[in-house]
């Protein structure tokens, strides 16, 4: 009996100490951290990709970018061959890498965003209530982060279809506005001259593919997110009617991740409808 009572004090002088080690993920230096990795995250979103690739591609900035693009396309549309010229796979494998270092940044800031929703929530639920507009900023934060992987994922995939988004579109000019010209003319008139150019065959399969990809992810995303909704609905009633805090949280949670998924249906309904027709999409990012 003895020993009992000496295990079960020392057990019991013991617990604030272990109390006191342990870091809480709702304590405000836990908060301040993620803070400071989000905002770190953020910051580094354009410039890190730039910096990376600078020494292995050299520095392209947008207008730089956009008229090598144009110089390339120019290039692989008169070669006549389906295989990409050095200069445009050179640009391919820059926008690859360009986009697989922002899958990578999105992924952490997905992460550490929820660490700080769920931080910031848990905050509010034991101290003041005016720490739930802060929880639903990082929230709102998570969904964007999610948004913005899930737009990176296809242009990592398939780094062609996203890198025809970079051409001028209505405003090129010389051989570049001509090109484009015949490109029009190949996708809307299937008997026309250049209807069956090896380049337009392969530019038509890049697009249909991102398109697909983007479907896949989009719909992927859409049923995790619908699941997640469902999840905070439930408990919303099964929380007591007394615990309005609890009530509130969830509600909030379940109506922002039901408008997520709203959102994410539409998105991939209409990558379908893209897919379906890459030729109407690629006439599309030529006259944007």
């Amino acid at each position: 009996m003895r020993t009992r009572l000496i295990s079960a004090t020392g057990a019991a002088e013991r617990t604030p100490d272990s109390d006191r080690k342990t870091v809480r993920l709702h304590s405000v230096p836990v908060i301040g951290l993620l803070l400071v990795v989000s905002a770190a995250l953020v910051a580094a979103f354009e410039p890190a990709p730039r910096t990376l690739l600078s020494p292995t591609f050299g520095a392209y900035s947008d207008a730089k970018l956009r008229d090598a693009f144009g110089r390339a396309l120019v290039e692989y549309w008169r070669s006549g061959t389906p295989a990409f010229p050095a200069h445009l796979t050179t640009l391919v494998d820059y926008w690859f890498q360009w986009h697989a270092i922002k899958v990578a940044i999105s992924s952490l800031s997905v992460i550490v965003f929820a660490l700080l929703a769920a931080a910031l929530w848990q905050r509010y639920l034991r101290a003041q209530a005016w720490y739930a507009a802060f929880a639903i900023a990082a929230t709102v934060s998570t969904v964007a982060a999610v948004v913005v992987l899930m737009f990176n994922i296809p242009a990592t995939a398939v780094p062609m279809g996203a890198l025809l988004g970079v051409l001028p579109g209505g405003t090129a000019d010389g051989k570049l506005a001509q090109v484009l010209s015949e490109m029009r003319e190949g996708l809307r008139h299937s008997a026309g001259p250049h209807a069956g150019s090896p380049a337009l065959t392969v530019l038509l399969g890049d697009v249909e593919r991102y398109d697909w990809v983007m479907v896949v992810v989009s719909a992927t995303l859409m049923v995790a997110t619908v699941l997640v909704s469902v999840l905070f609905w439930r408990r919303r009633i099964a929380a007591v009617p007394s615990a309005t805090r609890v009530r509130f949280m969830n509600t909030t949670l379940g109506v922002i991740t039901a408008l997520t998924a709203c959102l994410l249906l539409l998105a991939t309904v209409a990558y379908t409808f893209s897919a379906l027709d890459p030729a109407a999409s690629l006439l599309g990012i030529m006259r944007l």
